[in-house]
């Protein structure tokens, strides 16, 4: 079964979702990162959907999806994937993140926990410091005078280790048309969700079955920081993937595939 939906949000965004897999089979809802697409799950999708039906969608403002202004909260973006799970009729679903969209699942296991059989966030942050916000205060400047272009190299090289960028130049080529073909508009927004996330103050309150996930050189999302995220929701437990940055779904995706079945067959023991 395969399904594509643009649906319409009372804000005026409009978020770009399609839904594959046979319909007995477990839900999972994928939430990309930032500058990156509902294509971020490539890689890993052909061994997903022996398993799951998978949702995938693009956050506001990226890939397919439009954002109405430059302004959005993390729980704008976690209304969103409600949105989503609503119109593909899923009452329950795996959510699995990475960096934005580990922060989303993080906001909707917090939000709206009962629509959530369990969360694996991978490589991402609980919230930004000073120093955070003024860097991510200079890329919004410089998208906003010049596009995305000026963004697309440094960013590729804070997300993935030099010898996987040597060795896989295509790979390279598709997440850099990702980043450069990123609204500008979306972009921002999505910078002010992750600047304002108070996610940091709440963790302990999760009571969704969580795991997180973090590569040993990623440096948006150190393993001590994620691990230090972990030991803050109860039973939750964080997995360093080895020669990983950034994007763990391209970056190492049979490590990321692991974490995922894991966590489903630990959710599915208990349910």
């Amino acid at each position: 079964m395969s399904q594509t939906a643009r649906i319409n949000r009372p804000d005026g965004a409009q978020i770009a979702a399609e839904y594959q897999g046979d319909v007995n089979r477990p839900a999972l809802l994928l939430s990309n990162s930032l500058a990156t697409t509902r294509a971020l799950w490539d890689p890993v999708m052909p061994d997903l959907l022996k398993a799951f039906r998978v949702v995938r969608y693009d956050t506001r403002g990226h890939g397919e999806s439009a954002t109405p202004n430059d302004h959005a909260t993390l729980a704008d973006l976690a209304d969103d994937a409600v949105a989503v799970l609503d119109h593909f009729q899923i009452q329950k679903a795996l959510m699995v993140g990475i960096s934005l969209g580990g922060m989303t699942a993080l906001t909707l296991a917090l939000t709206h926990p009962t629509r959530l059989t369990g969360v694996l966030a991978c490589n991402c942050r609980s919230g930004v410091d000073d120093a955070g916000r003024a860097a991510w205060a200079q890329r919004v400047d410089v998208i906003s005078a010049q596009g995305m272009g000026p963004l697309v190299q440094p960013t590729i090289e804070r997300w993935f280790p030099q010898d996987f960028r040597d060795a896989n130049p295509s790979v390279m080529a598709t997440v850099a048309d990702m980043i450069q073909a990123t609204d500008p508009k979306g972009f921002a927004a999505c910078v002010q969700a992750i600047t304002g996330s108070t996610l940091d103050s709440h963790l302990s309150q999760i009571t969704v079955p969580t795991r997180f996930v973090a590569g040993d050189s990623d440096g948006a999302a150190p393993p001590d920081l994620m691990a230090a995220m972990a030991a803050q929701v109860q039973g939750a437990r964080c997995t360093t993937l080895a020669a990983c940055g950034h994007l763990s779904s391209i970056n190492q995706s049979k490590g990321l595939l692991t974490e995922i079945n894991e966590l489903a067959t630990a959710v599915s023991s208990h349910t």
